[in-house]
Order: C-alpha cells, then sequence, then structure tokens
C-alpha cells in the first residue's frame, strides 16, 4: 500500500514575502497526490488530517476562542500576558497583513479545509471503488462537508463584517473565499474573490444540511469524537441563530433537545464537559475535538487558568461580580471572586496538577441548545415556544437545590434569557459574536460593525490571490 505523500515546505518570514501563493504553501503540506489514495485507508488518513487541523490551537483548538474573548467585554486582559506582534494588536484592534498569528489561523483553517474538499474531490469522483469504500462513502463526505462549512464560518466571523439581521438576503459585504474544490497540486490556479457574507451563510447551511442527511444516511446519529447527525444539526442551530434566522434556529435546536440523546450535567458536575479526554464525553457534549496526553493542542485552558501558578491572560471584568448570585455553582465553577481583592479568576477550565491537560475542546453542548431556542421562539413569537421552560432548564441546574421558581414578565423575558446565555457560556468565546448579531457595542464602546475589529488578510494570500481585497 502506498504511504500518503507528504510534501514538505519550508517557510522564511523575511522582510518582503515571497509571491507564491499563500495556499500554494499551506494547503499541500499532507495532501497526497493523485496516485497516493488508493485504499478507504488512505482516504480516512486524509480526513483525519483534516480533524486535525479543526483540533489545531490555531483554529478551534483555541485561537478562536482566546482571540474572540480577547476582543469581548466579559474578560479583563493581563496586558504583561500579551505578546508583540501578536496578540498585543489583536487586542488593540490594530491588526497588519504580518501578524504570525492571524497568517497561521488562515493557513491552519484553508489547509483543513483543502484536506476535507480532497475527501470530497475522492467520493464524488467515484476515484475508488470496493465494499469498504461503499461502506463508509456517505459518512467520510458528511464528515468533510461538516469540517468544510463549520471552518468557513467560523474564520468569516473574524474576517468579515458581521450579517445584519435586520437585512436578511442582503448582506452584499465581503466575506471570505469558499473554497470547495482540492488544491492537489503546488501548480493550481488558487485565485478567487471573496464570496459575500450572504453566499458563504447559503454554502455552509447547504454544506451542513447536506451533512446531516448523510450522517443520519451512515446511522451516525451522535458520536463521542467525529462529526455526526446531531452536530451538523446543532451547528446549523448556531449559523441560524448568527444570522437571525429564528424559525430555523429554534426548530434545529429543538430537534437536537427533542432526540433524548443528551441531557445537562448535574449541578455538581457543570464543568465536566469541559474536562473530558479521549473518547470519553458527558450526555452534554453534542460535539468535541478529541485531545490524548499524546496528541494534545487544546490551547485555551491555558490562558484562562495556568496550572503551573503562572498569572492568567484572563481573569473576569468587575461586572460578573453581579451577574452571578451567590447561589449560583457558577460563581465558584466558572468564576471565582477573591474576597479580598476582588479579582475575579476564570474557573470554567480549572486544570489537573498537569502543566499540559490533554482536555477534549467543547464546542458544542446542549445548554446552548436551550438559550438558542428560548431566545427564538422568543424573537420570533413562536406560538408554541417555551421560552421560560428553556431558560429555566439551565439556569436551574447552575442554582440546584437553591433554585426557587420565578414569575417573570413577558417583557423581561428576553433580557433574562440574554442574561443567562451571557453566564452560561462565559469564557467560550461567544460573547464578542453575539454581540454583533444583537447590534450592540463592542469593549470599549466600539459599535457592532467596525472595521477596525476585522483582521487583516495576510500578504502572502494577498500578493498569491490577485482577486483578493484586503480589509480596511
Amino acid at each position: 500500500m502506498k504511504k500518503i505523500l507528504i510534501i514538505a515546505v519550508l517557510f522564511f518570514t523575511t522582510l518582503s514575502f515571497s509571491c507564491k501563493k499563500f495556499l500554494d504553501v499551506d494547503q499541500v503540506m499532507n495532501i497526497p497526490s493523485d496516485s497516493a489514495i488508493t485504499s478507504v485507508k488512505d482516504l480516512e488518513a486524509v480526513l483525519m488530517g483534516a480533524y486535525d487541523g479543526l483540533q489545531s490551537g490555531d483554529v478551534l483548538g483555541g485561537n478562536m476562542v482566546v482571540y474572540a474573548d480577547l476582543l469581548s467585554e466579559d474578560m479583563k486582559v493581563a496586558e504583561s500576558r500579551l505578546s508583540n506582534f501578536g496578540t498585543r494588536e489583536i487586542y488593540n484592534r490594530a491588526t497588519t497583513v504580518q501578524l504570525s498569528p492571524l497568517r497561521n489561523m488562515w493557513a491552519a483553517a484553508y489547509s483543513s479545509i483543502n484536506r476535507a474538499n480532497t475527501v470530497i474531490y475522492y467520493i464524488d469522483n467515484n476515484l475508488l471503488s470496493g465494499t469498504d469504500f461503499d461502506n463508509v462513502k456517505d459518512r467520510f463526505k458528511g464528515e468533510a462537508l461538516f469540517i468544510r462549512a463549520i471552518i468557513h464560518y467560523e474564520i468569516m466571523r473574524f474576517w468579515a463584517l458581521p450579517y445584519d439581521v435586520n437585512n436578511p438576503g442582503g448582506n452584499s459585504q465581503p466575506g471570505v473565499p469558499y473554497r470547495s474544490q482540492p488544491t492537489l497540486s503546488g501548480f493550481d490556479d488558487l485565485s478567487m474573490a471573496r464570496h459575500s457574507v450572504e453566499d458563504v451563510y447559503s454554502f455552509v447551511i447547504n454544506d451542513l444540511t447536506q451533512a446531516k442527511q448523510l450522517l443520519s444516511a451512515a446511522g451516525i446519529n451522535k458520536s463521542s469524537s467525529r462529526a455526526s447527525k446531531m452536530a451538523a444539526t446543532a451547528y446549523l442551530a448556531r449559523v441560524y441563530f448568527s444570522k437571525g434566522d429564528y424559525n430555523n434556529a429554534s426548530l434545529c435546536a429543538g430537534e437536537v433537545i427533542s432526540t433524548g440523546g443528551y441531557s445537562l450535567n448535574a449541578n455538581a458536575d457543570i464543568q465536566k464537559v469541559f474536562q473530558t479526554s479521549g473518547d470519553v464525553a458527558t450526555n452534554e457534549s453534542i460535539f468535541q475535538l478529541v485531545n490524548i496526553t499524546t496528541d494534545q493542542s487544546n490551547a485555551i485552558t491555558y490562558n484562562y487558568k495556568p496550572s503551573d501558578g503562572s498569572q492568567a491572560l484572563f481573569s473576569g471584568a468587575d461586572t460578573l461580580k453581579k451577574m452571578f448570585s451567590t447561589l449560583d455553582i457558577r460563581r465558584v465553577k466558572y468564576i471565582s471572586v477573591n474576597t479580598f481583592s476582588g479579582y475575579i479568576s476564570i474557573t470554567k477550565y480549572a486544570n489537573p496538577p498537569s502543566s499540559n491537560p490533554a482536555y477534549n475542546v467543547s464546542v458544542l453542548r446542549l445548554a446552548e441548545m436551550y438559550l438558542i431556542r428560548a431566545e427564538s421562539d422568543l424573537l420570533s413569537g413562536n406560538p408554541a415556544g417555551t421560552p421560560y421552560d428553556d431558560y429555566k432548564a439551565v439556569k436551574s441546574r447552575a442554582y440546584g437545590t437553591n433554585w426557587v421558581e420565578e414569575t417573570i414578565d413577558a417583557s423581561a423575558m428576553l433580557d433574562s434569557v440574554r442574561l443567562e446565555r451571557r453566564r452560561e457560556l462565559i469564557a467560550e468565546g461567544d460573547r464578542y459574536h453575539n454581540i454583533k448579531r444583537m447590534k450592540m457595542n463592542e469593549r470599549d464602546n466600539v459599535p457592532w460593525n467596525d472595521p477596525s475589529l476585522l483582521f487583516k488578510i495576510p500578504q502572502e494570500e494577498m500578493s498569491g490571490n490577485p482577486l483578493m481585497v484586503q480589509n480596511p
């Protein structure tokens, strides 16, 4: 059996950048040649490479959460921990085309997309055959479509102006290139203009919908370590919610909730969804990125709660003290307020003694589905909705035996649900993006659609793609 051909690339950073296409350099890495994929095992190895890119600390395994919280109003940042020519510029909303962290994020994202596209290409063109291939092609294609969709969606949230929920169908502002064909050679023409934000959302939804259908046909309704029908459904709920399609957001979130395949962890175990390793998953987890001791790329935990005694990059903003009641276990399990100094540490990712914990990365969990459905039903006016019950499911879990039924006026229900979302999803990178959906000001009263929030497209991409247009 021929092994996957690994193309080694030497990448030098100098004061003047090469005009070689950026994606030629990074997307071709670890992509097999046409003659190298000769078996299902080879094809699965490429698919695992796509997962590996997704798991990367440059993508959903770290920086996509960390960078969102750098720009969030709920986090206080230890500026001494910021790196020059990197996180400091992101924090100050002054990114440039030469920032290595953003170049790495862009490269890792599109490299993973390219691997997913390679899997889809081999399946769509029937380049393999046999019973083994027939048995796995629906699952593999569903997983590859899932990966392609969510990476495009996540990078667009940093490199494009947000979707204006009051202008459905009319979001023509530049998004990101939505690449659906593989780069199998360093000589392929990678010129591609940025698709509009509207188009990217449509492509993401189409890919996730098809992934859901294929994974359902393959019988993969739930998985602790890979994409599944319910993971695609939950991501659809998140995507619909962020574009203000509240009817579909509610339907998708409700489908996940009603399957009965998931349940909220108990009050005492509220942190466990963030502290599993390998194929272990709690009942609350819908989709997670797997880490084990020998393959560990979780770049989130150290920034919030270092286990080596060093100062955390993040602590809580002062506003959090009033946001969590002393009866709420999340005041201990998600944050912790020092009685004397008032310092608010983030404890959601509290580490074990190891300085490099092999924690999985929780990407989608049931609590978010309850909160999406509650707010979506309120905003859409769904007469069959039960927003209080969904709100109660999350909040009563946090209060445990301290829970007392609440009487909330209809006019105050939306604010209550939104505040609950802010509490529950603290330190998960959600607040920054959610502020944009609600069209509120970000940290330092920066408008939700201010161009200073946009990341600059890397210089290599600008030099190698003549159709690319830079952010202002």
